[in-house]
């Protein structure tokens, strides 16, 4: 297998979620040679190495002086969510501003990992028009335009995200993650959609030997919205076992036993490993939001009551 047949592979595998089999590809191959070649498998490494929360692993393995500017913004995500995770709000701060220094240096504005990495910096702190001017400069590249979709799906803008799935289908052909954006796209639109997303995760289900958690998570998403709860149920089940922990799961299990009827200390032991798992999870913010809302509401009657 040549050079160019690996870094598809890797490629294609990182954007499944197959994190584990770029980490052993990248670390066991001996097709790479040429330094581009190198340094894009190196930068996919250390960047599943963050997917997969290996944060001080990533910070102690890329210098800070390193002169490669994409391995200095996988860095500072890398430094960012471990901050972020143990609420350390002066590090995030100062992460954001290093990381748009870094941005404004040379080329740096229009270098895709850059673009796509200090973008996700901003999106996990919710800052999403910024993250979108990032990404602004995103024609031809594959990774900007789905990172852009995403924002534009998570600001319920709809229309948008379908512009840039037919932007990119004009020449992006058809490569896999033009597909799980049409996949993405497909789920918020609903109607036949949620069939046509259906497929498209268990093709890739299919052609993998081991599917990821994300696709197995595309699945369930998928069979939840067609109401087929047991299908789904069966898939987050399998995807539990590859890692209990995993925050997207649980999230969908907390809407899969709900819809199912299941008993509330089932619900509440899921939201509980939640918590623990991911305790700034947008699901969990918005779950107390509103029980918040609830209380505040009740308190409100209960003073009618009393009067």
């Amino acid at each position: 297998m040549d050079e160019d047949s690996v870094l598809f592979g890797i490629r294609n595998a990182f954007a499944l979620g197959n994190y584990q089999l770029v980490i052993n590809e990248v670390s066991s191959s001996r097709v790479l040679q040429s330094p581009a070649g190198k340094f894009e498998a190196q930068t996919l490494l250390y960047r599943s190495y963050v997917a997969q929360g290996k944060y001080n692993l990533v910070i102690n393995d890329i210098s800070e002086t390193t002169a490669e500017a994409p391995l200095k913004a996988v860095r500072l995500l890398a430094v960012y969510l471990n901050a972020k995770q143990k609420n350390q709000t002066d590090v995030c701060e100062t992460t954001i501003q290093q990381a748009m220094q870094l941005l404004e240096e040379g080329a740096n504005r229009v270098e895709q990992t850059i673009q796509v990495t200090v973008a996700t910096i901003l999106v996990h702190d919710g800052k999403t028009d910024e993250a979108l001017k990032v990404l602004h400069n995103r024609t031809k590249k594959l990774e900007c335009t789905a990172l852009a979709a995403q924002i534009y799906l998570q600001m319920d803008r709809v229309d948008l995200a379908r512009k840039e799935v037919a932007h990119a289908k004009s020449w992006a052909e058809d490569a896999l993650l033009l597909q799980l954006m049409e996949a993405w796209v497909g789920l918020r639109v609903g109607g036949e959609k949620y069939q046509e997303a259906f497929y498209i995760f268990e093709e890739f289900g299919q052609t993998n030997t081991e599917p990821s958690i994300k696709v197995l998570n595309g699945q369930a998403a998928a069979n939840i919205a067609l109401g087929r709860y047991p299908e789904a149920e069966s898939v987050l089940m399998e995807a539990l076992n590859k890692n209990s922990d995993d925050p997207e799961t649980l999230v969908n299990m907390i809407v899969c036993a709900n819809l199912t009827g299941k008993p509330i200390d089932v619900v509440n032991r899921y939201i509980s490993q939640l918590r623990e798992a991911a305790p700034q999870h947008a699901f969990l913010q918005e779950v107390d939001q509103k029980s918040n809302f609830f209380d505040q509401a009740a308190a409100k009657f209960a003073l009618v009551d009393s009067s």
